[in-house]
């Protein structure tokens, strides 16, 4: 998959996008481990951040002055109030601790939704967008029409890395997720760090 990045924030510091493309994997019911650490890290995080402000934890900051939405800043949110996110499917619950555990953005789409190239920019008002050739498209954290099911076999996942990431962690980071990926989905995989800011 072609992925193009819009610049229009020339004067704002670098976000970069890892890209991870799956292929013949299958989606399921999350297995037992994932879905204890799931929860486990869901009640560790509550006691982190149970009387602390999240917009002044560093990481946290970061984003929010590079994005207006930032996609795992809702479900935190809800973790402080002790509404902990409940398993979805294997893919998605993944996806969902690996954002929360580096607090990273991640956007993961049914790769034979999209029609190739994906466009990604930040609009003036500091949205994260993203639309394919034939028009699908939405907020970085939605997969809209290209929302992953029972019957996904290809994957593509983007993930923003902040500025204060170097590419060596950004890289090995990516490593990690895929490496946790198919080792639960099978299939094969294949990934690359888009140095282009966004």
């Amino acid at each position: 998959m072609k992925i193009q990045m819009e610049i229009s924030h020339r004067q704002h510091p670098s976000i970069h996008i890892g890209q991870i493309e799956y292929s013949h994997i299958e989606v399921g019911e999350s297995p037992q481990m994932l879905k204890g650490r799931l929860r486990l890290f869901q009640e560790s995080l509550f006691f982190d951040y149970e009387d602390q402000a999240l917009e002044k934890e560093p990481a946290i900051k970061e984003w929010t002055d590079l994005l207006e939405n930032v996609p795992f800043l809702p479900l935190l949110t809800g973790i402080q109030k002790e509404q902990f996110i409940d398993s979805t499917n294997s893919v998605q619950d993944l996806s969902t601790f690996f954002s929360l555990k580096y607090f990273l953005p991640i956007l993961t789409l049914d790769a034979d939704c999209l029609k190739s190239p994906l466009f990604l920019k930040r609009t003036d008002s500091g949205h994260a967008e993203w639309r394919d050739e034939s028009g699908l498209n939405g907020l970085f954290s939605q997969a809209g029409k290209a929302h992953i099911s029972q019957d996904t076999k290809n994957i593509l996942q983007l993930v923003l890395f902040p500025p204060s990431i170097s590419r060596e962690k950004s890289e090995a980071l990516l490593q990690s997720l895929t490496k946790m990926f198919v080792q639960i989905h099978g299939g094969e995989s294949k990934f690359e760090l888009i140095e282009k800011a966004l």
